[in-house]
């Protein structure tokens, strides 16, 4: 009987390390934007509006890569794109460690995005230079991993603070423009994987018990 009961325990350790694999040591963590300040349908709160990726790159800088989802892709009108893209960190920068944006764009500091508080470091683009994707890297600070900008923002924030907050424009509805803002991590591949073949596990011994 205990050989039988042994694939149980066995899938129960792949759940629980599923569910406890911490990314501190991650070469690249993502988040979903998953709040809006518009607060009117089609822009409820809840969906996946924008996800974020930051990852080491082999030169030792951080990319960031952000982008918008379904629920914001599928309303796309004239000029359609991110223009301003806010996070923080701990570390000390300026916006001279900001590189890969367009000539057409420019880094701010400590600057709301309107809901989701202050944001240390802002990249914002013109009304004609809009992107989807939006790329950009950190270079110039040794030894910085994509957690050094994992952080929340501050001060007031109506829609609560978050670690990101993007202004997309150039949507097709009766609103054309709005804040999106989050901290939802994105769940990596390699969980899913591991809880899949835990619950196989599980099931397989279930089966074996019963017979």
């Amino acid at each position: 009987m205990k050989a039988i009961k042994f694939p149980g325990a066995l899938a129960a350790l792949f759940v629980v390390a599923a569910f406890s694999s911490a990314p501190a040591h991650a070469l690249s963590v993502s988040y979903f934007l998953d709040q809006s300040n518009i607060n009117a349908s089609p822009y409820l709160d809840g969906q996946n509006f924008l996800q974020v990726t930051i990852s080491d790159n082999v030169n030792g800088n951080i990319d960031f890569l952000v982008q918008t989802l379904a629920p914001l892709s599928s309303h796309t009108g004239t000029n359609y794109g991110i223009d301003s893209f806010g996070f923080n960190t701990a570390l000390s920068m300026s916006s001279a460690n900001i590189t890969g944006l367009d000539a057409t764009w420019a880094v701010q500091s400590t600057m709301n995005q309107d809901g989701f508080g202050n944001f240390i470091s802002v990249v914002n683009g013109p009304g004609n230079d809009r992107k989807d994707p939006l790329m950009f890297s950190i270079t110039g600070i040794s030894g910085d991993t994509p957690l050094d900008y994992v952080n929340l923002s501050t001060g007031n924030a109506g829609e609560g603070n978050v670690y990101f907050a993007a202004h997309v424009a150039g949507l097709s509805t009766q609103v054309t423009s709005g804040y999106f803002g989050g901290s939802a991590p994105v769940p990596e591949a390699d969980t899913y994987a591991m809880l899949l073949a835990g619950l196989g596990l599980v099931g397989l011994a279930a089966r074996r018990k019963l017979a």
